[in-house]
């Protein structure tokens, strides 16, 4: 049985469709800053513990309002 690797990284798509928004919506929150990204040569990239980290304080924040 093959074991599934989980990826370290997601492209702005993938990113996308697992949070339910558009793709420029994506683009829009890496260029707005804060938002986890890298360049990996001309590939920009969201590290799936960034991700999650940023979701986690996102949720903190909503709840603190």
């Amino acid at each position: 049985m093959a074991d599934k690797l989980t990826p370290l990284a997601v492209s702005p798509a993938e990113c996308a469709r697992l949070l339910g928004v558009s793709r420029p919506t994506i683009y829009t929150l890496i260029n707005q800053g804060g938002f986890p990204s890298f360049k990996l040569g001309t590939r920009t990239l969201i590290p799936v513990d960034g991700l999650r980290e940023w979701i986690s304080s996102r949720t903190e924040i909503e709840v603190k309002q």
